[in-house]
């Protein structure tokens, strides 16, 4: 009884050391609360106002675009906040928060789990366990995962993953005593919580690889009944080779190229392996202003033959996993650490046309380097054990002082966006977050001038250009609106990206229009727009064509153009068939009487093909209905017209 004894106290201490750690984390989160909304926030949050009831509830659940899969369960966690959009804004984030300690009792969970498998006796797994947590949760790297409101979807899917590999090992834990059981959960934990953690974000995918990851190392001499280990390779490597097999297809169909990205795929996979260095420097030795939401700006590598830093990189990542993969058994916790960091970053980080820096990619990834960290804290020789342990701790209390530092700058929406603006590099978002808040607060000159200096970093940034332009015109400077509207026009030519650009031509409309910029006219903006369509041919996205487009109608519009109008609606419908623009259409087509052009466009354009989602499908079945009735209503109070909707007469 004498072992029991004297465990029971190290384990409750242990409990103790976590909840503190938790606790910290909560209190040191707490200033970053109120924060702001970022540039991917607004577009799956806004649908929150137009929920009312559950028909409208379920279509938010269904609608989201952000993947192949929906995210359905990102969705229906952000349905709780109905009542907080948009004034709220802090539930949101403390919502986010909550569910980042949640998750760090699972990393602590998670790490004395495997360590129990492995057959690692006394206090330390639960210590090990205590501090890979406690340090994970600290890292102000992690930040950017809970204080940006739209990335509960990375936070939440790995919740499901962390939970997933819980009841998977569990499953292992039992598989000699109850053999059923212990199958049972190893196949719910793979399979079932895959598909939970998809469903929030489709990098979940990767749970049966961290599994596999897992018993290739930590678990690599421990035996199972029957072929269970074998299946569970075969599990996690199929996983892995169908991964790999979507990698490399992604790869051919872009062909080199990404829309939109002003970036290759060369030189994609050229910058990555530096990308990856630079995120383990920030997570364990983070400069606090160069943590924040704008890294758009992440200078691309060309040439690793000029860059040496990035040969240096792409020599080490493959070789690391080498070593890894052949020392796997000698060296287990630094093989795990090594290829969990790449797994978790397999999808993200590779050869899709993502852009090049994110931060919250790192939210799971990091789990693997701090648990070796952990581990060799608790590992050292038992001469330097204490010093090692109190080196550890005054680690932990700096980072804590950083993330603390960090997230009261992120609580403090314009310090935050003046700072970042200083350090992001070339960032037009980090500008345009900036200025906009500059105008939300009536302060037109500075928000200009940030454009200015903006435009002076980085000429070539069209948006910043377009943007800047705008703003010159709406403080009536003559000279520099001409010169930047010359500028955006030479660069609307080559620019690789343009969907800033469009939104800021579509402000400029309304600036126009309200007689807030009068130095510029529908003319100036319509060659602008007609630039970006003739001349983009990557950079012009299906999503930016339906924009320019929409521009262009809503310019017809002011000159009472209506045929020209019709048309640009025409061509927004071909580039994006958004449904919301098929009703357009079939109203306008009503208004000017051509009712037989708006039932050939009902019957073989917007109502021949439906969704698959039986949720979309049901709203855009429901809409269809709708317009055939105001179709067959316009039929009974008009003559029908036949013939092309160009004749017909503007009323």
């Amino acid at each position: 009884m004498m072992p029991r004894a004297t465990q029971i106290p190290a384990h409750a201490a242990a409990c103790v050391g976590l909840a503190l750690s938790l606790l910290v984390t909560c209190l040191l989160y707490i200033p970053g609360l109120t924060g702001a909304l970022y540039y991917d926030d607004i577009r799956p949050l806004s649908g929150l106002a137009s929920v009312v009831d559950l028909d409208s509830a379920l279509y938010y659940l269904s609608s989201e675009i952000s993947g192949p899969l929906g995210r359905p369960l990102a969705m229906l966690s952000f349905l709780v906040h109905v009542e907080d959009w948009p004034g709220d804004i802090e539930n949101i984030l403390l919502f986010n928060v909550l569910l980042h300690l949640v998750n760090g009792t699972l990393v602590a969970l998670l790490v004395h789990r495997m360590l129990s498998l492995r057959d690692v006796s006394g206090s330390a797994p639960a210590w090990t366990a205590v501090g890979a947590a406690a340090l994970w949760m600290l890292m102000p790297l992690q930040v950017s995962s809970s204080l940006i409101a739209v990335q509960r979807m990375a936070t939440l899917s790995a919740f499901f993953v962390l939970a997933g590999l819980l009841i998977h090992l569990r499953g292992i834990a039992i598989e000699n005593r109850r053999p059923a059981l212990g199958v049972a959960l190893q196949a719910l934990g793979l399979v079932g919580f895959t598909l939970l953690a998809m469903f929030t974000k489709e990098n979940g995918i990767l749970l049966p690889v961290f599994a596999l990851v897992i018993q290739a190392t930590l678990l690599a001499d421990r035996t199972s009944p029957g072929c269970l280990r074998l299946l569970r390779t075969v599990a996690g490597g199929g996983t892995l080779a169908i991964i790999l097999a979507y990698l490399a297809y992604s790869a051919f169909r872009s062909g080199g190229v990404f829309g939109g990205r002003e970036f290759n795929l060369l030189e994609r996979i050229q910058t990555q392996p530096l990308i990856l260095l630079e995120y383990l420097r920030e997570a364990f030795a983070p400069r606090p202003y160069g943590l924040h939401p704008f890294h758009d700006g992440y200078p691309k590598v060309s040439s690793l033959a000029e860059q040496p830093d990035a040969l240096f990189a792409a020599i080490l990542w493959p070789t690391l996993t080498v070593l890894a993969i052949r020392f796997r058994r000698r060296h287990p916790v630094a093989a795990f650490a090594v290829l969990w960091f790449l797994a978790a970053h397999l999808l993200e980080s590779s050869v899709i046309g993502l852009e090049l820096y994110f931060e919250h990619r790192n939210y799971l990834a990091l789990f693997g380097p701090c648990f070796a960290l952990a581990w060799a804290v608790g590992r050292t020789p038992l001469p330097y054990r204490r010093l090692a342990i109190a080196g550890f701790a005054a680690y932990l209390a700096t980072l804590a002082a950083i993330l603390f530092h960090v997230t009261s700058l992120w609580g403090d929406k314009l310090d935050a966006a003046e700072t970042w603006f200083v350090h992001a590099y070339k960032s037009p978002r980090a500008a345009e977050h900036l200025a906009l808040l500059y105008l939300e607060q009536g302060r037109l000159d500075e928000a200009y001038q940030i454009m200015r200096i903006q435009v002076d970093d980085c000429p070539e940034c069209l948006a910043s250009v377009t943007q800047a332009a705008l703003l010159a015109c709406a403080a009536g400077d003559e000279q520099r609106t001409r010169d930047y509207f010359n500028q955006a026009e030479r660069l609307a030519i080559d620019a690789r990206n343009v969907g800033g650009a469009v939104s800021a031509l579509n402000a400029m409309h309304n600036a126009v229009e309200e007689g807030k910029c009068t130095l510029l006219g529908y003319d100036q903006l319509e060659a602008l727009n007609r630039s970006l369509l003739r001349q983009q041919t990557a950079g012009l996205g299906a999503l930016s064509r339906k924009a320019v487009h929409i521009n262009l109608q809503r310019i017809a519009m002011a000159r009472g153009d209506a045929d020209t109008a019709l048309e640009h609606l025409k061509e927004a419908w071909a580039a994006d068939r958004d449904r919301t623009l098929g009703h357009a259409i079939i109203r306008r087509l009503l208004e000017r009487h051509a009712i037989e052009d708006a039932k050939a466009f009902h019957r073989e354009q917007l109502c021949r093909d439906l969704p698959k989602h039986p949720v979309l499908a049901h709203t855009a079945r429901k809409q269809c209905d709708e317009s055939m009735q105001a179709i067959l209503g316009a039929a009974g109070n008009h003559p029908q017209r036949t013939g092309d909707t160009k004749t017909v007469s503007t009323p």
